[in-house]
């Protein structure tokens, strides 16, 4: 009987132990994950001098009577909706995340909460991962919608520097519909490269309103999400990744 109790007891230890730390592994996603709150107050958010190099954003942030409204000077994405340009997210009642794009498409985070009894808007250097991931995710940040004029082939005669030329950017299928080429040209300089889509995504070159200026990317549904920028300065053809393409 007493070997019996020994190895119900050791069992019952190891089935405990299971279950503790289960339970921790469930708490522990549970922290990574995002539930937007109810917030307990108010956000506003403007955008002044939008056609200057530098642009103001004043945020204004009120919870229970208590009220902070602070200027913060930035670049930001031109061209865009208010839909688009800046993203809201209230993880607590008291705490919320504004992120507003730059040109890059990266995204500046501010962050407004209470603390020591006081209201405070700061810019978030390194917002948690569960905040962007959510922001990029759930909410859209990053990605355009109902952008205009997407072509699969761009073709600008431009002036930059002391060359003039075409500048072309094209989609060009490979083997499937799963795979393009894009091209670039300027100058006599090209550039090429062999893209894997997304499921259900197509990609598009999408102009801007300098002709020296696109982007190339994915289109899904009304989200159109620019991957590679792709532009001319001073006579150079320039290209950079946005976002990685897995």
């Amino acid at each position: 009987m007493q070997q019996f109790r020994l190895g119900m007891a050791i069992a019952i230890t190891i089935l405990s132990a299971c279950n503790s730390g289960n339970q921790a592994s469930k708490g522990a996603d549970s922290a990574n994950v995002v539930h937007p709150a109810t917030p307990d107050g108010t956000v506003s958010v403007t955008i002044g001098d939008r056609e200057k190099d530098t642009s103001q954003i004043t945020i204004s942030f009120q919870v229970k009577g208590l009220k902070k409204e602070k200027t913060f000077d930035q670049v930001i994405l031109k061209d865009v909706s208010d839909t688009d340009l800046f993203k809201v997210l209230w993880d607590q009642p008291n705490s919320v995340y504004v992120a507003v794009l730059k040109p890059s498409h990266n995204a500046r985070y501010y962050h407004g909460s209470i603390s020591d009894g006081e209201a405070k808007i700061f810019v978030a250097a390194t917002p948690p991962k569960r905040i962007w991931m959510y922001m990029e995710d759930s909410l859209g940040l990053g990605k355009l919608s109902g952008a205009k004029g997407l072509v699969a082939s761009y073709r600008k005669d431009i002036q930059s520097g002391k060359i003039l030329g075409q500048f072309i950017a094209e989609v060009r299928p490979i083997d499937s519909v799963k795979n393009v080429e894009l091209y670039v040209e300027f100058g006599g300089v090209t550039k090429k490269m062999n893209i894997t889509l997304p499921l259900d995504t197509k990609a598009m070159i999408q102009p801007t309103k300098d002709d020296s200026h696109v982007y190339f990317s994915f289109v899904k549904g009304e989200q159109v999400d620019p991957i590679i920028d792709l532009y001319v300065e001073n006579g150079r053809l320039q290209v950079k990744t946005l976002k990685e393409i897995n």
